[in-house]
């Protein structure tokens, strides 16, 4: 048979496509702020994890290309059987008695479990699930639980029955990592690449990148990186011999430094680190070097557990403010619960340990419990947060307690794509006058804030917030932000208006 052909070569089915793929969260973003701009955070979170899931069309396409075949499946679904083909091609053999195949012109060989390869030549055996395409090839991948893959190589061989197969001279994207490899292999549950490197820069010449001998990709999960490399440019900044690095974990996009300047800190760059010694147990590092006060690092181990979360932290830690306190060491665990199916979230929070601020010295013990209500549709497109707390401070160096009732209540509404606004009102028995130390405290305890973002174009938004003290009726602090997003990078400047201060932070893209 010779001619243009486009058939349904054999039956059978292994997974749906109607499922897309979980993506891999991106950094989160905080925002340093004591005017409640916070809680416009997700505004920017949101943005990030759009451009982190976005699908180009051709994937858009194989989605509703492998759930149409899957609609035309004639014969009935036998998971013990093939995984069902189809192949198009502009000249096309096949022979009916073993499954041998072989096609060329614009070659398209497509899956029901959404992967496909295009070439201009291809040959291989549908009976036992196995193609080869010689020269060049464009392979995409959405199945469900796996990685998400858009490559261009040589001499691919796959077999769709195993899931394993192997690709020469890559190049393109895996999930959310942009990878050139001189070989990548694929297994039913990872991909490994040898002798490449992976961004998440999309240029050409990428600004930043991390190389290694062999990188083992687990979807979802985690990344194993060998004799590791990360470059500026063409500039080595550090190296290791093993790196793992979670997928999708909070912290599972901030595989880069970031850089930036502030009146209290001066010049600055830092780098966060973390190393698993268990699924749920890893060692996470802060190091950051600032031109005023040298290096500023903390470290703690960290075990994640259904019972609660145990930190245990020593080292620099800062406050938004920019203020500085040192822990030495300082032991903390963190219980978030729900009880069956009412509207609540509860949260239990103690820590205890050496803190020192400047001369000051103390055994800091501090206990909390929080109780938010789940957010409310109020009508018109707004938001109502209420929450509150009880919270106990406790310190050695002056034999002080504070104890007290705290609560707040939040209004927020998304009025278009580009306009939002925010209006919180809260009470905290604890604050600057009364705490021996300054971190993350205001100097009164009743506040109204309120604040709005405002997105001017894809690269361009800024957020201001207000702060007031309610009891004194006057006007705090006022904290002006911009956004601004370039090439590889994104820069974010805050200026506190009533302190005049500025400071900017330089991170690379996609965070």
């Amino acid at each position: 048979m010779k001619k243009k052909w486009k058939a349904l070569l054999c039956s059978g089915l292994i997974a749906a496509v109607a499922v897309i793929p979980e993506a891999a969260q991106a950094s989160t973003y905080y925002s340093d702020t004591d005017t409640n701009a916070d809680v416009l955070d997700y505004i920017e979170n949101n943005r990030r994890e759009e451009r982190n899931v976005g699908y180009s069309e051709e994937q858009k396409q194989l989605l509703l290309d492998a759930l149409e075949m899957r609609k035309n499946l004639r014969d009935p679904y036998d998971p013990t059987k093939h995984v069902p083909v189809a192949v198009e091609g502009d000249e096309l053999f096949y022979d009916q008695r073993n499954g041998d195949f072989y096609a060329v012109g614009k070659v398209k060989i497509m899956s029901m479990e959404a992967q496909s390869f295009q070439s201009e030549e291809a040959n291989g055996n549908l009976v036992k699930n196995e193609i080869n395409v010689p020269g060049k090839g464009h392979m995409l991948q959405m199945t469900p639980e796996q990685a998400k893959i858009v490559l261009d190589g040589y001499k691919t061989q796959y077999n769709y029955g195993t899931k394993t197969g192997k690709m020469e001279d890559v190049n393109g994207k895996v999930d959310h990592q942009f990878v050139k490899a001189k070989r990548i292999e694929f297994y039913p549950d990872k991909i490994i690449a040898y002798d490449g490197y992976m961004t998440r820069c999309s240029a050409i010449h990428p600004d930043y990148r991390t190389t290694a001998s062999m990188i083992e990709i687990y979807p979802n999960d985690k990344m194993i990186c060998h004799n590791i490399k990360f470059y500026l440019g063409s500039i080595p900044v550090y190296s290791a011999k093993k790196q793992t690095f979670k997928l999708n974990g909070r912290n599972s996009g901030d595989m880069m430094p970031r850089v930036g300047y502030n009146n209290n800190d001066g010049l600055w760059i830092s780098k966060d680190f973390r190393h698993y010694l268990y699924d749920n147990l890893y060692l996470q590092t802060h190091v950051k070097y600032t031109t005023k006060h040298v290096f500023r690092n903390n470290a703690s181990i960290v075990f994640e557990h259904p019972i609660g979360r145990f930190e245990l932290m020593t080292g620099f830690y800062q406050g938004y403010n920019h203020t500085w306190l040192k822990k030495a060491p300082s032991f903390a665990y963190t219980k978030t619960f729900r009880i069956k199916e009412l509207p609540f979230t509860y949260k239990f929070y103690y820590e205890r340990g050496s803190w020192n601020q400047g001369n000051i010295h103390s055994m800091h013990t501090f206990y909390s419990f929080d109780v938010s209500h789940d957010t409310i549709d109020i009508g018109g497109n707004h938001r109502l947060d209420l929450s509150a707390n009880y919270s106990i401070t406790r310190e050695s160096a002056n034999n002080s307690s504070i104890k007290g009732l705290g609560y707040a209540a939040l209004i927020r509404r998304d009025v278009n794509d580009r306009w939002s606004y925010y209006a919180r009102y809260s009470y905290s028995q604890i604050n600057n006058k009364n705490s021996l130390f300054n971190m993350d405290l205001d100097d009164y305890s009743r506040k109204f804030a309120m604040g709005f973002s405002y997105r001017f174009d894809h690269s361009n938004r800024m957020v201001v917030g207000t702060g007031f003290d309610a009891g004194e009726r006057t006007l705090k602090d006022i904290d002006l932000y911009w956004f601004h997003d370039m090439h590889c990078f994104q820069s974010i400047i805050r200026y506190r208006a009533k302190r005049h201060e500025v400071g900017f932070t330089l991170q690379f893209s996609p965070w």
